[in-house]
């Protein structure tokens, strides 16, 4: 009798672990585990990060606006993965280790600034569903590619009345009838997944691809990370998009971008978590991560508000971002010079410069500048100059140009001008002064903290944004079933 009630207690210890493996975050799911792999955006040396996965072909059989933390999880270790310039890289083989035996990647690495890369798998469900997924590249090792994406983030404006991000919309029309074609047969079903510039793309692809496939209840299962805004908030909220899900981390500045009330398609989810990110430097250290080292300054949210902030106050509204502006400023020689510009072209000028360069002979545009700190501060203090004249109504232009001159000679001596002129660089510090210097409540003394933050890329300020944090925080989330 023991014995028998020792073997019935046997088959239900087991049938409670084989339900335990087979329910996870929600749903009863048949999964499959490997390995993946995926670069490190944080790492020192140019790193991969090697880690496990779970997946289950049966989230796709929940309804597409069912947030599956599982999925989530998947969803950006495949965003991180293929981000290879390569259709044999480490996306197409976790794609391949999922079961998806068709694998592809679209190489758009040209000078065309409204394509992008994505890499793509399909495979047939058991039910005869053909599924195709999708990871929209954000990053890459290839310049060209990281200089083009930055670039695409701040043009907001365009020809167009449209309420979405332009550069973004632009990209997904392009390339929306290529993605749609990789669906066959007559059921289809979409999963589109990205992360940050490759997020926001994700986001609109998943918003306009029901039209293009004439279908507004098509099956699409969208999961994008740490996303700049994509749309304005009414026409985001102009149809029924719960099937997107966006994870944001409050203290990433990348989501706050480019400001004016823009948000995304979809329904947003907060990632970060007091209680979870307890565990969230040994995460990164079972990871093998350089992140877990890393320590987020108490300030980090408090800078983000602040570049938030000042980028609102110096730029009020979106139409004021493409305004056209003409200055009349006189060089050190005494010459005249008309300069106009509008503060999108500035900030597309400032992303061709701070991600041109392959990162040889000492470092990108940069770095190389920063290197000469103390000449980039000197000039610094006519810009803070010219804050105090324009806080009080006068033309700040005149101190501005000095700080241009200075600067420029210092990029010329470092070798870090590239294509930029005087001219140029002048438009950048018009805006780059009233957002990147400020004035402390009660204080006429300017702060540089944010210019020497964000000049320096700030690993603080970034810290959030990284493939391996954002990665680490699912993880606890949505750990393995």
């Amino acid at each position: 009798m023991k014995g028998s009630v020792k073997k019935r207690a046997a088959a239900l210890c087991a049938a409670l672990v084989t339900a335990a493996l087979l329910c996870g975050c929600g749903g009863s799911y048949e999964y499959k585990t490997g390995d993946v792999d995926w670069y490190s955006t944080c790492s020192r040396d140019g790193k991969y990060i090697h880690d496990t996965y779970y997946y289950s072909d049966d989230w796709f059989g929940e309804k597409p606006e069912k947030d599956i933390e599982g999925m989530a999880l998947a969803s950006m270790q495949l965003a991180a993965s293929a981000m290879t310039d390569d259709e044999n890289g480490s996306g197409a083989a976790f794609l391949k280790s999922m079961g998806f035996d068709e694998v592809g990647f679209s190489d758009f690495r040209s000078a065309d600034p409204d394509d992008f890369n994505y890499t793509w798998g399909r495979k047939t469900l058991d039910d005869g569903t053909t599924l195709v997924a999708i990871a929209v590249q954000s990053a890459s090792e290839d310049v060209s590619v990281r200089n083009k994406g930055w670039k695409q983030n701040f043009t907001v404006n365009g020809d167009s009345s449209s309420g979405e991000h332009f550069a973004y919309a632009k990209a997904v029309d392009k390339m929306i009838d290529g993605i749609a074609d990789l669906g066959t047969g007559d059921k289809v079903k979409y999963w589109i997944t990205g992360h940050s510039r490759g997020g926001a793309i994700a986001n609109v692809l998943a918003a306009h691809l029901p039209d293009r496939l004439g279908d507004r209840n098509a099956g699409i299962y969208a999961y994008t990370f740490e996303a700049p805004a994509t749309a304005d908030e009414e026409t985001a909220g102009s149809g029924n998009f719960g099937y997107i899900h966006n994870y944001l981390c409050s203290d990433d500045f990348v989501t706050m971008i480019p400001g004016w009330n823009m948000t995304r398609y979809g329904e947003s989810r907060e990632l970060t978590d007091k209680k979870r990110d307890e565990k969230l430097s040994d995460e990164l250290k079972s990871l093998g991560s350089d992140a877990a080292d890393q320590k987020m300054r108490i300030t980090v949210q408090a800078d983000a508000d602040r570049l938030a902030a000042n980028i609102a106050a110096a730029v009020p509204t979106r139409e004021d971002y493409s305004k056209e502006r003409t200055d009349k400023v006189t060089a050190s020689d005494g010459t005249v010079r008309e300069i106009k510009y509008t503060y999108q072209d500035s900030m597309v000028k400032l992303m061709d410069f701070i991600f041109s360069g392959d990162g040889d002979a000492g470092g990108s545009p940069l770095k190389k500048l920063m290197g000469s700190k103390d000449e980039v501060m000197d000039s610094a203090e006519h810009l803070a100059e010219g804050l105090k004249l324009a806080r009080s109504g006068k033309d700040p232009s005149a101190e501005y140009w000095t700080a241009a001159e200075g600067i420029y000679r210092t990029m010329q001596d470092t070798g870090s001008a590239g294509n930029l002129t005087e001219e140029d660089l002048y438009e950048i510090l018009c805006l780059a002064a009233p957002v990147l210097i400020d004035f402390p409540e009660g204080s006429s003394e300017p702060s540089y903290d944010l210019l020497t933050d964000v000049a320096g890329y700030s690993e603080d300020l970034t810290y959030s944004h990284q493939f391996d944090t954002v990665i680490a925080r699912l993880k606890l989330l949505a750990p393995a079933p």
